[in-house]
């Protein structure tokens, strides 16, 4: 019940800074149009927003938990691979945004998840490995960058689009 406690009071707490850390970035760095409903700050604004009160609802969960059923449910401790799984979700994550500000968003991303299906994941298959990056970033492309005009990054060595 402790480890339960302690490590969702961090969780959240790690989640809501860089909420309200993203949050700051958007509205310090994307421009906002004042007489449309929705723009280009729309999405990551709303995205943001999620995500700092769904931390707030974790941490609420951890400092209001008082069920005795969970008291009783011993939950293991992180060991040695988890932290390694972990630092490298984290480093790929770091990976992605050099390669986003490099080759842009369409050739970042397909890289970024090709990379992480083959090497955190294991998987093998061609089709999955192409098949899937390939898709979801054209899928991300086509609804975030022309159908609803988000902003997604350009690279500065390589720009498709």
């Amino acid at each position: 019940m402790a480890a339960d406690r302690a490590r969702d009071l961090l969780t959240g707490t790690l989640l809501f800074v860089i909420a309200l850390v993203w949050i700051g970035f958007i509205l310090t760095t994307i421009p906002d149009s004042p007489g449309s409903p929705s723009s280009a700050r729309t999405f990551p604004l709303a995205s943001g927003i999620a995500l700092a009160v769904l931390s707030a609802v974790l941490l609420a969960g951890a400092i209001f938990r008082t069920s005795p059923l969970q008291a009783k449910k011993a939950a293991p401790a992180l060991d040695a691979l988890d932290w390694r799984g972990i630092a490298a979700t984290f480093g790929f994550l770091a990976v992605y945004i050099l390669l986003l500000k490099l080759t842009g968003f369409l050739i970042g991303t397909v890289v970024a998840l090709a990379a992480f299906l083959y090497l955190m994941l294991g998987k093998r298959s061609p089709w999955l490995l192409i098949g899937y990056p390939v898709g979801f970033a054209v899928a991300v492309w086509l609804i975030l960058g022309k159908l609803l005009a988000v902003y997604l990054p350009q690279g500065e060595l390589i720009n498709l689009f």
